[in-house]
C-alpha cells in the first residue's frame, strides 16, 4: 500500500511517498481502506514533544502522520465486537500512533464511530480533531446559554466549529479574524460579533465582559486572552498551556485540552452536521500525495488557510 511519512525535520517536515505492506490488525483494532482524512499541524510536534518526555529517541522509520480516519471497514480483530467488514466509519487516533496518510490504516475499536448515511467520506474527515477539540473545550468550560464567550480566530479549524457549537448552546458568541474579508464568513457561521484583532484591541473593545475563552492560537493571542476575561472567568486553550501565573493574577481559572476520540460527541457532530445544524469550513481539499501534502503543509504554516484542510485519498471515489 502506498503512505505518506514524514520525517522529524524541517518546518513542516519532510514527506515522503512510501510503499508498505498491508497492516494486520490486533485484537481490538480494525483495518480501515481510507477513503479521507484531513491535516493536523500538531502531527509531529505531539509525536516529538511525546518522545523527547518519555526518553525515547526518534525512530529510525519515518512515521505516517494523519489522526483523523474516514473509511470502510476490510478486516477486523478477534476481539472486536462494534464494526465488521463492510462499515463506513470515522473517528480519531493518537498524534502518537497516527497512520491516516494511507490507503489502508489501522485504528482501535474505541477510537471509531459509524459513519451515518446522511454525510460524505469528505465531511467524516473533516470533522473529527477540529469538531471534537471544539465540542470538548465548550464541555471542559460548562458553557451555558447566560455565556458571553470569546473565541479566538473564528475562521479556523477549531474555531469554526466553536463559534456554532457555542451558539447552539445559546451562548452570545464574539470572535476575533484576521482580515476584514473574514468578517462574513463569521457572521455565516452565527457569531454575534466579530473583532479583526489585526487592527483592533480586542480588551479595549471587550474590557472584562467574557465568561468564557476558547483559544485556538496560542502565543501572544492566548496571553492577551487574560485580559478580556470577568472575574471567575474560564479559558481553554487546543493550542498550548495557559500560563498558571496569569491565570492566577486574573482570577480565573485555565487549562489546556487536547481532543480525544468519543463516540457520542462523532456521532453527535455528524448528526448536526447531516442535519445541516452545522457547517463545515474548508480551507482547501489536496490529494494524498507527496505534492499536495507539501501544498498542504505549507498552506498550514502560512496561517491563511480558512477552516480544516482536507485529504482526499489517490483514486478513491466519493
Amino acid at each position: 500500500m502506498k503512505a505518506i511519512a514524514i520525517h522529524m525535520t524541517g518546518p513542516h517536515g519532510d514527506l515522503t511517498e512510501i510503499e508498505l505492506p498491508l497492516p494486520v490488525p490486533g485484537e481490538h483494532e480494525v483495518l480501515i481502506e481510507m477513503y479521507a482524512t484531513s491535516l493536523h499541524p500538531a502531527d509531529s510536534r505531539n509525536l516529538e514533544e511525546a518522545r523527547i518526555a518519555s526518553g525515547e529517541r526518534p525512530a529510525a522509520r519515518p512515521f505516517i502522520p494523519g489522526v483523523v480516519v474516514a473509511g470502510i471497514v476490510t478486516d477486523t480483530g478477534a476481539g472486536v465486537n462494534r464494526f465488521k467488514a463492510g462499515d463506513e466509519v470515522f473517528g480519531l487516533k493518537s498524534a502518537a500512533e497516527s497512520g491516516g496518510y494511507a490507503e489502508y490504516t489501522l485504528a482501535k475499536e474505541d477510537e471509531l464511530a459509524l459513519k451515518p448515511p446522511g454525510i460524505s467520506f469528505a465531511a467524516a474527515g473533516v470533522l473529527p480533531a477540529a469538531g471534537l477539540a471544539a465540542w470538548q473545550a465548550l464541555a471542559a468550560a460548562k458553557v451555558a446559554s447566560r455565556d458571553r464567550v470569546l473565541v479566538q480566530n473564528g475562521t479556523g479549524g477549531t474555531g469554526s466549529f466553536a463559534v456554532q457549537l457555542a451558539k447552539l448552546r445559546g451562548a452570545t458568541v464574539i470572535t476575533t479574524v484576521s482580515s476584514d474579508e473574514e468578517l462574513d464568513v463569521v457572521w455565516g457561521l452565527g457569531a454575534d460579533q466579530a473583532i479583526n484583532s489585526s487592527v483592533q484591541d480586542c480588551a479595549a473593545i471587550l474590557g472584562q465582559s467574557i465568561d468564557v475563552v476558547i483559544d485556538t492560537a496560542g502565543g501572544n493571542v492566548l496571553s492577551r486572552s487574560f485580559a478580556v476575561l470577568a472575574p471567575g472567568g474560564r479559558l481553554i486553550s487546543t493550542a498550548e498551556q495557559p500560563d498558571p501565573a496569569l491565570a492566577a493574577q486574573q482570577g480565573v481559572t485555565a487549562a489546556y485540552l487536547t481532543p480525544a476520540a468519543d463516540l457520542y460527541q462523532l456521532s453527535e457532530l455528524a448528526r448536526l452536521t447531516a442535519g445541516r445544524k452545522l457547517q463545515l469550513l474548508t480551507g482547501g481539499t489536496f490529494p494524498m500525495s507527496k505534492e499536495g501534502l507539501h501544498t498542504a503543509h505549507a498552506l498550514s504554516v502560512s496561517g491563511k488557510a480558512q477552516g480544516v484542510i482536507a485529504i482526499t485519498i489517490i483514486e478513491k471515489q466519493q
